[in-house]
């Protein structure tokens, strides 16, 4: 097993930024292994999935390279006041991905946990055809979303205000992009309780997507708020089924 903590200079953010990738060389002697991204909630940057899951022994069981960049507090957008992480994450890394490690970027999947799962569901709904399969973990569409006075100043700097309902129907909106959805291949994996933080969102994505793809959705909503175990539950689900999937 290979890990690489990588820092780097990015263009899109014009200033340093990191992310941790492991390669399960040795139990896959293989040229590319399939790639699995990893976006951590706000709070948290590119340790936390390894620091508070068993991901290496994902890795190792599946034979993927799992991608965590760090996404500071971005929703994994580019920022009304702030920097363009969506640019890195679907641009920029990508292209570091498969020019420094073995990456199959003909097989990507997608993840992340509240937060970062928004940012998940956008990057697959507006790159129709890259990614196998998206993975939402306790969010989805933060326009739906009822924030909590604490996060209102965060929001307002991804977002551009702190009453994201405004914002449906438009760019910040997963349910604008589900509606023009051409990826007919794309399978799409909800995780989540009415009792996590963004809930309110995942329930209402679900129903959403049920509509759009139909069987290519899997949902389980706990009575629960949602752990760290219960989001590598998720991934490990949708990482399994996109493996085994046809072509």
């Amino acid at each position: 097993m290979a890990l690489i903590q990588t820092h780097f200079f990015s263009e899109a953010l014009t200033e340093c930024s990191s992310m941790n990738v492991i390669i399960p060389v040795e139990a896959y002697p293989r040229e590319l292994y399939p790639v699995l991204w990893l976006l951590p909630p706000i709070g948290c940057d590119h340790t936390a999935w390894q620091r508070n899951t068993g991901v290496e022994q994902l890795a190792e069981k599946y034979g993927i390279i799992a991608v965590m960049p760090d996404m500071k507090l971005s929703y994994g957008l580019d920022m009304a006041y702030g920097l363009d992480y969506f640019k890195m994450l679907t641009k920029e890394l990508p292209e570091m991905a498969a020019h420094y490690f073995p990456a199959d970027m003909g097989f990507q999947m997608i993840a992340g946990a509240k937060e970062g799962a928004y940012g998940a569901v956008m990057a697959a709904l507006r790159f129709p055809g890259r990614y196998r399969a998206a993975a939402a973990l306790s969010a989805g569409s933060l326009t739906d979303e009822n924030w909590e006075e604490t996060m209102e100043s965060q929001a307002e700097h991804a977002f551009g205000t702190r009453n994201t309902a405004v914002l449906r129907g438009g760019d910040y909106d997963l349910g604008y992009w589900l509606e023009n959805l051409t990826d007919e291949r794309l399978q799409v994996f909800l995780a989540y309780s009415p009792h996590d933080q963004l809930g309110l969102s995942a329930g209402i994505l679900k129903e959403k997507l049920k509509k759009k793809i139909g069987g290519r959705l899997w949902a389980k909503e706990w009575q629960e708020p949602l752990t760290w175990a219960h989001w590598l539950a998720g991934v490990e689900h949708m990482v399994k089924a996109a493996i085994s999937a046809p072509l």
